[in-house]
């Protein structure tokens, strides 16, 4: 039987280099596998916390100098079996030495390395050493024409893009064993692969395919014993095979199965296959995996002549010309289909927990994955300049019903195609990846990169990336993964490739027409104008905004929260490339100064800056909804962050909401109230949005109500209305001549939208000018109860008059925030504490502030 002997732990980490003063200089320490240089040397004081201020300046020596690391091991007796030395991720240029002797040199973050030891292992003591070469030794003798976005010389080297620096995350380059390192010590046969997945599901239910890959050093017959257990351990299928070569395919048929769904669809059970294989009696090795059984496609059906699709089709190609380029061709939609049942994609996009993610507890994949789950988000995409992340990730994925989007490890640049040693290493890098994540029923389809092929279309023969995708990314998914669809780059489709009207479209890729609108424009159209960036499916919408004023004191000092040029938030906002005369931070403030209140104070100004992303993020979200015929799915640019920063994320760093988050929660509920006045056909439209697999029938309440109102004041205007709205769809349930309501609709006065029924209920508020120009008047707003518990708590909010934009604030994750509360409303929000020590030390007693704009 094959037996295992862990090398995680501590380890010795030597090294060499320049120091600051210009000098040769060696560190010696001790160190912690898995892990990063960077990690060890924050843990022995050499280098300052790089998340806290400028500091992560002060730590850039760091990938100029060479690291070793260095273990001794006893091994007692030297047993039978074939001894393999394992490293899950090594980071990157390494050379690795056993007693003295190199075994190789690596090249990729990525990989997963094995080596037979065989010979070289001895009883007693065993040395082994990790050397790494700096990335610019990497690299030596490497040339490359090819263009990047932020810096070029990433492009030849197979790891994790983002920290070579990008608009969200600052450089820091390091090296490390950032995975597990064991000795497996094999018998004369062992289980390399098993695979299963869904072929066809139908009324007798379903077959799947189950493939076992293994290798053998004996001519002996083997054995190989299998077994499907359903979701709650019973045994469902069995089989015993003779293996007489590598390899064995077989078909297993389930008897009305259990079908795993995306969340809101259905539910996540999971089955499990066991897998043992035998040399006449004896046990020689055993694998065990979960999956789910489902189905999936991407279906994209062409606008039929005349049709409503075929009509916004033209509608949106002729006010963005300049981002549709498809003449006459016919617009085509994009829809994810899970057994046989289209899904509204609702999401973002998922980077990197941190620039050094081997230290990535896996609860903090758990709090996130939650936190989405909480928002109603379906999706999520792992952009291409990340890593393939951990099982944690994906075991979460699997349980919460959250399907995932993975991009290979590509992004932003016109990579090394021609070189064959990069290729060589890229290929092995694609076969690995897939191969340990096809099991998992959250992943539903592959993208060859991102963006590389931008700017090209389906008909270039040479754009970036297209060759890679043929002969490598694509091939691969093909032939080891068929159960899932491959888009060659991501945006896909149209010409170019970023096509709003067939494929998929990033915004990101006309964010400076966004930013020149901010800032040439006084926005009074602003959500007309957010509710026409529509495409058939987004896998990229830009919309960034400040954290919590609790977060930014955790990465920076009262005098740099107090600084009115906001030095330090600028500086980790970063920038993007494009923008020359006006940084990301500006256009933020920007948006703010125009959208919101002026502000008294900078913890003011910042909660401002964190509202407009919750503004815009919920006025996107809830125009996709509305066309949800024509758009199959929108996912905002970003979810998570990678280091402390203020920017695009939804959720901050360290696991707290941001304004998006929540603007995100109220406009993905499964069933939304939504009021669009069109200016062109003089009329306002009060849809009901629907997410439910079954019919839905409410009433909608109409209202027209004064700011200045007080509870149980009468409405100046109102009207109720039944309605049906069918599985799955968007439809207007009522519409009102503009003439009705425009002349009782100024900055003293809002429209509501309430709907009720057996979805439960939801409310939208219309305000006809600016937010900044409502005339709100003092509201009273208060805590008016409060229960604390150790793990958190929950609160009840109230309000005498309307109160615009409630906050509550502090280091606690709320059910609920930056809500709006009628005359006399109360609002009951859950609050709880995150488990890190740092935020149990912030804990001490409910220290909950509240805001509003009145």
């Amino acid at each position: 039987m094959k037996r295992t002997m862990r090398l995680t732990g501590a380890w010795f980490l030597e090294g060499e280099g320049v120091n600051t003063e210009g000098s040769q200089a060696r560190i010696a320490i001790e160190a912690q596998v898995p892990g990063h240089v960077h990690q060890d040397l924050q843990r022995a004081g050499l280098i300052p916390d790089p998340g806290y201020r400028k500091q992560a300046d002060e730590c850039q020596w760091v990938e100029h100098w060479r690291w070793s690391y260095r273990r001794e091991f006893e091994i007692r007796r030297l047993e039978p079996g074939r001894p393999v030395l394992e490293f899950d991720g090594l980071d990157t240029y390494a050379e690795i030495y056993l007693n003295g002797r190199r075994l190789a040199r690596t090249d990729n973050m990525f990989v997963r390395y094995r080596f037979d030891v065989s010979g070289l292992l001895r009883e007693g003591t065993n040395e082994l050493v990790v050397r790494f070469r700096t990335v610019t030794e990497g690299i030596a003798g490497k040339s490359h024409g090819g263009g990047a976005a932020f810096t070029s010389e990433r492009l030849f080297v197979r790891r994790m893009q983002c920290t070579f620096g990008w608009d969200w995350v600052g450089r820091l380059v390091s090296y490390g064993i950032w995975r597990p390192v064991r000795i497996v010590f094999e018998d004369i046969a062992t289980i390399d692969d098993l695979y299963v997945y869904t072929k066809v599901i139908d009324g007798r239910g379903a077959s799947l395919a189950v493939a076992v890959e293994t290798s053998r050093r004996t001519e002996e017959p083997l054995r190989l014993e299998l077994a499907i257990a359903d979701p709650s351990g019973r045994i469902i299928w069995q089989a015993v095979r003779r293996l007489t070569g590598g390899k064995l395919d077989l078909t297993a048929d389930l008897t009305d199965p259990d079908l795993w769904w995306p969340a809101g669809y259905g539910g996540q059970p999971l089955y499990s296959i066991a897998l043992k294989l035998y040399a006449d009696s004896e046990l020689l090795d055993e694998r065990e995996s979960t999956f789910g059984v489902r189905t999936v496609r991407i279906e994209q059906p062409v606008d039929s002549p005349g049709s409503a699709e075929a009509r916004m089709t033209e509608r949106l190609r002729e006010e963005g010309e300049a981002w549709d380029a498809n003449g006459e061709r016919p617009g085509s939609g994009f829809a994810l289909l899970v057994n046989g049942v289209s899904v509204f994609c609702k999401g973002a996009n998922w980077v990197p927990c941190d620039p050094f993610p081997s230290r990535v507890p896996d609860q903090h994949y758990e709090h996130l994955l939650r936190l989405a789950r909480d928002a109603g988000m379906t999706m999520l995409r792992c952009w291409g300049g990340g890593i393939y992340e951990a099982e944690p990730f994906w075991n979460w994925c699997d349980r919460l019903g959250i399907v995932v989007v993975q991009d290979f490890m590509m992004a932003c640049g016109t990579y090394p195609e021609a070189d064959e040693q990069w290729t060589d290493s890229l290929t092995v890098e694609i076969e690995g990846a897939v191969r340990s994540l096809r099991n998992h029923p959250s992943l539903v389809w592959w993208n060859g990169d991102n963006e590389n092929g931008m700017s090209g279309n389906e008909e270039d023969t040479d754009y970036p990336g297209r060759s890679i995708a043929e002969r490598i990314t694509g091939r691969l998914c093909a032939e080891l993964d068929p159960s899932r669809p491959f888009q060659p780059t991501s945006p896909y489709g149209g010409s170019s490739n970023n096509s709003i009207t067939i494929g998929t479209a990033h915004y990101t890729g006309v964010l400076l027409e966004m930013i020149d609108y901010f800032r040439g424009t006084d926005m009074r159209d602003y959500r007309s104008y957010f509710a026409g960036l529509l495409s058939r499916f987004c896998p990229e919408f830009p919309m960034f905004g400040t954290p919590e004023i609790h977060t930014l004191r955790r990465f920076m000092s009262e005098e740099d929260l107090a600084d009115p040029a906001y030095d330090m938030l600028e500086y980790h906002t970063k920038n993007h490339p494009g923008l020359a005369n006006c940084s990301l931070f500006r256009a933020l403030k920007t948006l703010a100064d125009k959208l919101t209140p002026p502000s008294v104070t900078t913890d003011e100004h910042v909660r401002r800056m964190s509202f407009v992303q919750h503004e815009l993020t919920y006025l996107v979200m809830e125009a996709y909804r509305r066309s949800r015929y024509y758009t199959g799915g929108l996912l905002f640019w970003m979810y998570n962050d990678c280091w402390p920063a203020s920017g695009w994320s939804l959720v901050d760093y360290y696991g707290y909401p941001k304004g998006g988050y929540y603007g995100f929660k109220k406009a993905a509920r499964p069933v939304i109230a939504s009021i669009e006045r069109n200016a062109e056909e003089g009329r306002y439209a009060f849809w009901i949005c629907s997410d439910e697999p079954k019919e839905i029938l409410g009433t909608a309440t109409l209202r027209v109500l004064s700011l200045a109102d007080v509870a149980g004041a009468p409405s100046i205007w109102s009207r109720e209305i039944g309605f049906t709205v069918e599985p799955g769809s968007s439809s207007v349930a009522a519409e009102i001549p503009s003439v009705e309501l425009d002349v009782l609709l100024d900055d003293r006065h809002v429209l509501v939208m309430d709907i009720s029924g057996s979805f439960c209920e939801d409310r939208c508020v219309y305000f006809s000018g600016l937010p900044a120009e409502m005339k709100l008047q003092p509201s009273d707003v208060r805590i008016a109860s409060l229960s604390d518990r150790p793990e958190g708590g929950c609160l009840t909010v109230a309000a005498d008059r309307y109160a615009k934009a409630v906050l509550l604030h502090g280091p606690y994750v709320f059910s609920d925030n930056y809500f709006d509360l009628l005359p006399g409303e109360h609002r009951t929000v859950e609050f709880r504490r995150l488990s890190t020590a740092a935020d149990s030390e912030a804990g001490g007693g409910t220290d909950i502030e509240l805001f509003s704009w009145n």
